[in-house]
């Protein structure tokens, strides 16, 4: 299993690998373009595969003035 962890909703998902980024976040109801994903201090395209016990970050990123 992948573990996503989304910390700004304080909420953990589980689901089957190995699967890409991109997917993972339509997975999980996430819109690309508004996170970045990082494994440990690695960062994610949304193209990466990402292998079975494997546990990411969906961090929500913030911009403006």
């Amino acid at each position: 299993m992948i573990t996503v962890r989304l910390p700004q909703k304080k909420k953990e998902l589980e689901f089957p690998g190995p699967r890409r980024v991109m997917d993972l976040l339509a997975d999980a109801g996430v819109r690309p373009t508004t996170v970045i994903v990082t494994q440990g201090r690695k960062l994610l395209t949304k193209d990466h595969r990402v292998e079975d016990g494997t546990t990411i970050d969906v961090i929500s990123v913030v911009s403006g003035g």
